[in-house]
């Protein structure tokens, strides 16, 4: 798995050389960034997809003013929580129609009937799941390893205790698939969606990214 390289000094030791895979798959990208001979065409049609952008709306505008410290938070929590609907890659008004729902109040702005109302919100429904979904994917590159347990247990055992060229740890990944807690969060989020839970609507994406770091570690 892992190559040797050795060499012979002249009191006849032999000293070996260990190649993690890390250090493999970097001399495997340098030679890739060299290579001339590839064609416009070539680099053309190999497609990346890559996460939807998202719309940033500062914070500050709406706060403007003399204000006490309760509402300022108030007015900074439902700001967090538009910003987590918007980063689902929903716009305004579906921001509208989904916090109207949860909170179980009826807008005078929604001048809908509400069996549109409701196939609108299946709509959304749909686009929050695939967007969790898209999110919670493991952040990789592109030309990343994947590895067997077997030879992740190998590539471990290297330079057990030792830190070296951790960086490199980033270019390859143990093949392997559990139910982290993005996936718990997504069933959760369907049952309030069912019941029509009342209250605030607190999505953090950043808890799950974070919470997917420590499963894969």
């Amino acid at each position: 798995y892992s190559r040797v390289n050795s060499c012979v000094k002249s009191d006849e030791h032999v000293l070996e050389e260990l190649e993690t895979e890390g250090e493999r798959q970097l001399k495997s990208l340098l030679q890739h960034q060299l290579d001339t001979s590839v064609s416009i065409q070539e680099c053309v049609s190999k497609k990346e997809s890559f996460a939807p952008g998202t719309m940033y709306k500062p914070f500050g505008k709406e706060a403007a003013g003399t204000m006490t410290l309760s509402q300022f938070q108030t007015l900074h929590e439902k700001d967090q929580e538009t910003a987590s609907l918007r980063e689902l890659g929903l716009n305004e008004t579906e921001i509208l129609i989904w916090k109207s729902h949860v909170s179980g109040e009826k807008r005078t702005r929604l001048r809908a009937t509400p069996e549109a109302i409701q196939s609108r919100l299946q709509d959304i429904e749909k686009r929050i799941t695939e967007r969790q979904r898209i999110l919670c994917l493991p952040q990789r590159f592109a030309k990343s390893k994947q590895l067997t347990r077997r030879e992740m247990e190998i590539e471990k055992s290297l330079f057990q205790g030792a830190d070296r060229h951790s960086f490199l740890k980033a270019l390859y990944y143990q093949a392997y698939h559990k139910k982290t807690s993005a996936d718990k969060y997504m069933t959760s989020m369907k049952r309030k969606i069912k019941l029509g839970t009342k209250g605030k609507l607190i999505l953090n994406i950043f808890i799950i990214q974070k919470s997917i770091a420590i499963d894969d570690n």
